[in-house]
């Protein structure tokens, strides 16, 4: 769409985009990935998650999320670590926005995946072990996360990719 000439009332007819959102669960040096089927061509593994209903409060869909996806009902949803935007992708999904979260599991529960929750599996990847398992854009999402966690920022990035100059202190 072009925005030279473009006569659009964006504010009273928006263009139509998806809020996904994501959490880092960790255990020391290990991270909770899942499988994503339904997301198969971009990266086997990613963070839990899911999309935003329309209405909904982003840390209450990721709640859902955790709870119908992998059992997980009493977490702790801890900081916004990352923005992602995402462009379109004609054919595969609309434009929009990820938001990952730092959430603590209690150590005696593991995540189970349910039968509704749309993902193929939950594991417990080795940080060293994390290039093995996701690729590309969700990888570097997972980096910029554990980053963002690391150093108390908040990551802005497109597509995984660090804006506004590089992350690292």
């Amino acid at each position: 769409m072009s925005h030279g000439k473009d006569t659009s009332d964006w504010f009273r007819d928006p263009p139509p985009r998806r809020v996904g959102v994501h959490a880092l669960i960790r255990r020391g040096p290990i991270l909770l990935g899942v499988t994503r089927p339904y997301r198969e061509s971009v990266s086997p593994w990613g963070l839990p998650g899911g999309s935003v209903a329309p209405n909904e409060l982003r840390r209450a869909a990721l709640s859902r999320h955790l709870a119908t996806r992998l059992g997980l009902p009493a977490v702790r949803l801890g900081r916004l670590l990352v923005i992602d935007d995402v462009p379109e992708k004609p054919g595969q999904h609309l434009e929009g926005t990820n938001y990952v979260y730092e959430v603590e599991i209690p150590d005696d529960v593991e995540p189970t995946v349910t039968e509704v929750g749309g993902f193929g599996a939950a594991t417990w990847i080795d940080l060293g072990q994390l290039g093995d398992f996701a690729v590309g854009h969700p990888l570097r999402r997972i980096r910029e996360s554990l980053l963002a966690a690391d150093t108390g920022r908040v990551a802005e990035l497109f597509l995984g990719d660090p804006q506004y100059g590089s992350q690292a202190a």
